[in-house]
């Protein structure tokens, strides 16, 4: 937020250059960087797709606890340079909160696993991509992606193949 029609005053609370806003677990890249780069929607794409992560696997795709125990600009260097697993790459490695997660949704886990493997993935790697440019351009897009995904259509996300495209028709228009 910026003061734009009043003074700031010696007791407002106001953001410094170069200074990180934000929870470190849902930061983007480019926020991390601390770099003065034109932050943009994409930042909050990023943010929208660690939540997605989040939601489908129980925890964050970057460990909170490791993001506290760090200087803080350790914590941005992890932010900027470690590669998440992919969330289904998560739910098969964590397996004692696997069926936990599972039992929520009223599923199995081998189930659960199968449904985010794929096209949920994609979708998570491309909202969470560490070159903005790879990324959802809004939140818009990404929420488009998803209801693509809900409406069983092929998302934008996904790696181009012939194969996945007639497998989803198929399957649309049996």
């Amino acid at each position: 937020a910026k003061a734009l029609h009043q003074r700031l005053t010696d007791r407002s609370v106001y953001t410094g250059v170069f200074q990180a806003i934000g929870t470190l677990a849902y930061m983007s890249p480019e926020q991390a960087q601390l770099s003065g780069v034109d932050i943009d929607t994409r930042a909050d794409v990023y943010g929208l797709g660690v939540l997605l992560y989040e939601l489908l696997t129980g925890v964050t795709p970057i460990d909170k606890e490791e993001l506290a125990s760090a200087a803080f600009e350790e914590a941005c260097l992890i932010i900027r340079e470690k590669n998440p697993p992919r969330p289904s790459t998560k739910l098969t490695t964590s397996l004692a909160a696997t069926p936990d997660l599972a039992q929520k949704r009223k599923t199995g886990p081998e189930k659960l696993v199968r449904t985010v493997r794929g096209e949920l993935d994609w979708i998570v790697v491309m909202a969470m991509a560490k070159e903005r440019a790879r990324r959802y351009d809004s939140a818009n897009d990404f929420a488009r992606d998803i209801q693509r995904y809900l409406d069983d259509e092929q998302v934008v996300a996904c790696p181009p193949s012939r194969i996945y495209r007639m497998r989803k028709f198929v399957h649309r228009y049996r």
